[in-house]
């Protein structure tokens, strides 16, 4: 059921590819993610869905291949079929008309950001983006990018392709130019916090995404949990987009560290594990003092 249809290098180990799923495609919301088991007892990874096509039923999705799962999502054929892709699952992004809008985004949070920026348009706002990636052969849906949004800013760190240094640098240089009225963000933790401190500042009101571990994305195992605003919440369930403001960066970054290389690490399914205990200590590590 699950045919992949098209693919097609993006950036380095980073692939497009379209699959049929057209119960999906025709409830996708801009930010919502599916979880997609590539193939019979591996387990499943979230992904989030850039771009959908209700007439034809496809889905796109954008494969970083890091770990087991994502390599052998990346390396199936086009007719090959994806086993399972459950979806769309968390709540769609913040939409409205609400002026000028800065979406910024680093790494594979450009594939984030595009469906975004695309609903944030056609609601009639001015999209600036920013896209940041170590090097130009990193960089990931520019062309895409320029066509959703009405100027945007390309930082690479090594300086390889446009504007050499970090993406939040051109953030706050045009915070400081313009009269701003909302900003996304996606990507590393680091720099949605930079972003947190900026906007706060200015009190520009701010929406991230959060990129948690989950393990079946339907908010049964709590592997995804992020503290909001004093309190826990689910990114699977509750997010995974968030008030910037109200996030604990530090609590999300030890807790992103904590948890290390999730894809290579977690088990498949169907390989004996050490039962729930072992997820506790995955997911929950002691808190004591």
């Amino acid at each position: 059921m699950y045919k992949i249809v098209h693919k097609h290098v993006i950036a380095l180990d980073i692939k497009k590819i379209d699959i049929t799923a057209p119960d999906i495609a025709s409830k996708a919301l801009p930010g919502q993610f599916v979880m997609v088991m590539p193939l019979a007892l591996m387990h499943a990874i979230p992904m989030t869905i850039i771009d959908h096509d209700e007439r034809r039923g496809l889905i796109s999705l954008l494969v970083h291949e890091v770990g087991p799962a994502t390599k052998a999502l990346g390396g199936m054929s086009i007719t090959d079929e994806v086993y399972q892709v459950v979806g769309p699952l968390g709540q769609a992004a913040q939409m409205g008309k609400y002026g000028l809008v800065i979406c910024v985004a680093t790494g594979i949070g450009a594939a984030q950001i595009l469906p975004v920026c695309r609903g944030l348009k056609k609601r009639g706002n001015k999209v600036v983006g920013i896209i940041g990636a170590k090097s130009k052969k990193e960089l990931m849906l520019e062309a895409q990018m320029r066509v959703v949004c009405d100027e945007i800013f390309i930082a690479t760190n090594d300086g390889s392709y446009e504007r050499r240094g970090l993406a939040t640098t051109i953030l706050q240089e045009l915070l400081n130019k313009y009269k701003v009225h909302r900003v996304y963000a996606i990507g590393s933790v680091d720099m949605m916090k930079a972003a947190s401190v900026m906007t706060r500042e200015k009190n520009i009101p701010l929406r991230v995404t959060i990129n948690t571990y989950m393990v079946n994305g339907l908010g049964t195992c709590g592997s995804c949990r992020v503290k909001i605003g004093g309190g826990y919440q689910l990114a699977c369930m509750d997010g995974p987009e968030f008030d910037g403001h109200l996030v604990d960066f530090q609590d999300l970054s030890q807790r992103m560290n904590t948890s290390g290389d999730w894809e290579n690490n977690i088990r498949p399914v169907g390989v004996k594990t050490t039962g729930f205990g072992g997820l506790r200590r995955l997911f929950w590590p002691s808190t004591k003092k």
